[in-house]
């Protein structure tokens, strides 16, 4: 799907395509990267593409852009492959551009997702797969032996045990210790807390540091609410949430917090100092706004009668 920025022309159009839609486990693919804009445009190189959903890249191809009058054409082909059967979907490709001369904000476009259907190699729909043959058996006296020395181990581990409860109980132990689940916020509030304390921003890993950023919040929304976050692009996390009742204020920060996550992840794009408090504090506010609250219940006393 194209999403062209329109005044009198489109600034950018990105488009995908593949050279085949139906093939069998192993087959390789061509998946093309269009990217058409404005003569003059700043259009970030996308890249190996770090994200094509299930597909694994085996080649990467960049083209010579090509120009004609005011607007340029840059394609990039990537070899892919997978290793399962059944329908798979190339997510969306994000490309970040600069809209003007004088912006400084990158914005992100995206391309179309693509779907793959993949087969398996036996076409017959009546063929049999039969295991292959198990190893040869023990001697009998030897498995006796192996059975009654398994039996023996056992019997020893199960008086153990019965033993260590037994001493247990009478010493007023819980024989099994029962803590309550951590909740979701608090994991994401350490992990964001030992991410600060890295290192990477120092070594200017910011890929890196994004990357992390960006799963913590993920992992944080797969606990809380129950969604596939880490497998989803960023238009289907914010799908999932509006389901998930989230309020329009939540949903909008949402996007601004992985928006901003993407333009490192996939742009190439170097972030100040600014821009990357900003970002953390995004992903501080998400969590702290979407943590659950609890109040103690109130006690109703019934007067006698």
């Amino acid at each position: 799907m194209v999403y062209p920025l329109r005044a009198q022309a489109p600034l950018i159009e990105v488009a995908a395509a593949v050279d085949k839609s139906v093939i069998t486990i192993g087959d390789r693919v061509t998946y093309t990267l269009k990217i058409t804009h404005k003569r003059g445009l700043e259009v970030n190189d996308p890249g190996k593409g770090s994200n094509l959903g299930m597909f694994e890249i085996k080649d990467y191809v960049v083209y010579d852009s090509v120009t004609a009058g005011e607007r340029v054409v840059q394609q990039f082909d990537y070899v892919i492959s997978v290793y399962d059967t059944g329908r798979f979907v190339i997510p969306p490709f994000p490309v970040a551009f600069l809209p003007t001369d004088t912006s400084s904000k990158y914005q992100i476009i995206t391309s179309q997702p693509l779907e793959i259907y993949v087969k398996s190699v036996v076409n017959d729909p009546n063929a049999q797969i039969h295991d292959i043959r198990p190893p040869s058996g023990i001697p009998a006296d030897y498995l006796r032996l192996a059975l009654m020395i398994g039996s023996l181990l056992l019997g020893l581990a199960a008086l153990g045990f019965a033993y260590w409860m037994y001493r247990r109980s009478k010493q007023g132990q819980p024989v099994f210790r029962r803590e309550p689940p951590r909740p979701a916020h608090e994991i994401a509030l350490a992990e964001l807390q030992k991410l600060l304390q890295s290192g990477l921003l120092a070594a200017g890993e910011y890929k890196l540091f994004y990357s992390e950023l960006s799963d913590i919040a993920r992992r944080y929304m797969e606990r809380r609410f129950y969604v596939n976050a880490m497998e989803e692009t960023t238009t289907e996390i914010l799908a999932s949430l509006n389901e998930a009742s989230l309020s329009p204020d939540q949903v909008e920060l949402t996007r601004e917090m992985l928006t901003a996550c993407d333009l490192v992840k996939f742009a190439k794009y170097v972030p100040g100092s600014a821009e990357t408090e900003t970002a953390v504090q995004l992903v501080q506010e998400f969590i702290e706004r979407t943590r659950p609250v609890f109040e103690p219940a109130g006690v109703e006393v019934q007067s006698e009668k």
